[in-house]
């Protein structure tokens, strides 16, 4: 097996300035393809569609993105984004960027107010404790979430999330006859869902490889021919990782409307899908809604860093009778003689309707010690700037699905003189670029070199961090779907491990030439047309260089598209 080596992360020293690498690109496509043509104009063979000054690309079937923001997205990057001016960013998915006005408002209400402790009783932490409260709603609204429906825990990030699930379906399993739980997870999930199957058991757990199944497997157990007795979990994406496509929210009330799935409980991850897309389809109707849905804050405003758990009232019960109990997650505490304790949490899920609003919330029962207050008085300002900046996650929405159909449509075009296609778009046969039910703005590819091999993709992105334009690489903690995506056979994963891969910066790029990874460029609310493009240039000049540069119609059948089947 061989190994390539792979770039270490280049120094800012002689990195070339993204603004100057805008201006350096201002010679055309269409001039090279004039060359092409002995002096005849493009237009006479093809028609062309004029993008940002100097980047013609007839790839591109769509105009422009129209800007639905009220102001041009370039003025909102210009005044509240001077921290991206020297960067083209390209990894939404990680984190999006937090604007000026959210640091500024926040610093104020720091500067401007006496905040305490909000398990103490005096009036600092009561001050925070109504803060709290306040912001606490108010995300569940700006989610789709009704707060007479759900409840909102605070947590660390999405992982904190699923583990607070998690740990709370170990401990109700244990008091079962079996002692266990059924946990099963769709193939394109996150890595931190993927380890929930560690606490569930061998021998008790399934991976759905394909959208096919979970429908099968639903199907079976509506119609009464298959019966899962015992406690179980059911957890899938709403959005993969690894390349965007968008799975089908419906599978929740479909589960929970399954006469074979009586205790089947739902969790969606929705931390890659909130970030670009409103999530009141997930929650409009309690009935049909996912039991547990984990967010994460950073990738919707960039600040606070802070994860949240939404939890269907109607089945809080189930993480209520957890274990273990941390500061301020109890009412009162026995160490003399007999030990035992009053949750917080029990206590609120055993309040009727009626009692509800004297009762303690569920979130007081699973909220460990001190809340990150600070951060949650953030989140109340990241909410208000983001509806001032954007007006509506509709909004971008629409906004970033058009820059999405702007990349994939760009990178599937560039091809080397002798038509080899410069990249490989791995996506599946049902994912659509421009619609946003389907699809997210993700790109996720792998580099041609001209004979037909890989570039690793880890010099991908060093080249990139070269140029100021950031994007990620590797298995983008999607261990199932980039396998897949990359057609991976068991005994092909199993030779990598032993060659020595891992995830990871330093982990193998091509082995056997197949690479073991792959590049992914995510846009958010406030990226840019010119930054999309500025991106394909990059490919093109990079890995074309001086060779003459072919665009290729992406409705060709040569087009390079890895299409892998759900099905």
């Amino acid at each position: 097996m061989t190994r390539r080596d792979q770039p270490a992360a280049a120094s800012d020293r002689g990195r070339t300035s993204p603004v100057r690498y805008l201006r350096r690109i201002a010679q055309p496509l269409s001039t090279w393809r004039h060359r092409l043509c002995g002096g005849r104009s493009p237009a006479s063979n093809r028609s062309s569609t004029t993008l940002t000054p100097g980047f013609t690309y007839d790839g591109i079937k769509t105009s422009a993105p129209s800007c639905p923001y009220k102001k041009p997205v370039e003025t909102i990057r210009e005044e509240q984004y001077p921290h991206m001016k020297d960067g083209i960013y390209l990894d939404h998915s990680g984190t999006t960027i937090y604007a000026r006005a959210l640091i500024e408002r926040f610093a104020h209400r720091l500067n401007s107010s006496l905040l305490g402790n909000p398990h103490s009783a005096n009036q600092p932490a009561k001050m925070s404790g109504d803060m709290v409260d306040e912001v606490r709603a108010k995300a569940l609204r700006f989610l789709g979430a009704d707060p007479a429906h759900y409840d909102l825990v605070f947590v660390q990030n999405a992982t904190g999330a699923i583990k607070i699930v998690a740990d709370a379906f170990r401990d109700l399993a244990e008091q079962t006859r079996s002692g266990k739980f059924w946990y099963g997870y769709h193939r394109d999930a996150h890595t931190s869902i993927v380890g929930v199957r560690e606490i569930a058991g061998d021998g008790n757990h399934r991976c759905f490889e394909s959208d096919a199944e979970v429908e099968k497997w639903l199907e079976a157990h509506t119609h009464g021919t298959e019966n899962i007795e015992g406690l179980s979990l059911f957890a899938f994406p709403g959005q993969s990782n690894l390349t965007g496509r968008r799975l089908p929210l419906e599978w929740c009330g479909r589960a929970r409307s399954a006469r074979g799935l009586k205790n089947t409980y739902s969790l969606l991850d929705a931390a890659a899908l909130a970030m670009t897309s409103p999530l009141h389809r997930a929650f409009s109707d309690p009935e049909t809604a996912p039991d547990f849905t984990c967010v994460s804050f950073y990738k919707i405003f960039g600040f606070p860093d802070l994860g949240g758990l939404v939890v269907r009232k109607d089945s809080g019960h189930i993480l209520a009778l957890r274990k273990y109990f941390g500061g301020g997650t109890v009412s009162l505490v026995s160490t003399i003689g007999t030990a035992w304790h009053v949750s917080k949490g029990l206590e609120a899920t055993a309040a009727g309707p009626d009692e509800a609003e004297g009762a303690h919330g569920l979130h007081e029962g699973l909220e460990d010690g001190t809340l990150p207050f600070h951060s949650i008085i953030a989140l109340g300002e990241a909410i208000d700037v983001h509806h001032e900046l954007y007006g509506s996650m509709e909004n971008i929405s629409r906004y970033t699905t058009q820059l999405a159909t702007r990349m994939y449509e760009g990178i599937i075009s560039l091809r080397y003189s002798n038509g080899q296609p410069l990249c490989k778009v791995y996506r599946e046969e049902t994912d659509v670029y421009g619609d946003a039910k389907r699809q997210g703005a993700t790109v996720a590819f792998n580099v041609f070199r001209k004979d037909g091999s890989y570039e690793s993709y880890a010099s991908v992105e060093a080249a990139a961090n070269e140029k100021g334009i950031y994007v990620r690489s590797g298995g983008i903690c999607c261990p199932g779907g980039v396998f897949t995506a990359l057609r991976y056979e068991p005994w092909q994963l199993n030779r990598a491990k032993s060659a020595g891969h891992h995830c990871g910066s330093d982990g193998l790029g091509v082995i056997n030439e197949l690479p073991t990874g792959v590049v992914r460029a995510s846009m958010g609310a406030m990226s840019t047309v010119k930054e999309v493009d500025a991106f394909l240039a990059f490919l093109r000049d990079t890995f074309i260089g001086k060779d003459i540069a072919v665009s290729q119609d992406p409705g060709s059948e040569k087009v390079p598209v890895a299409v892998y089947s759900s099905s």
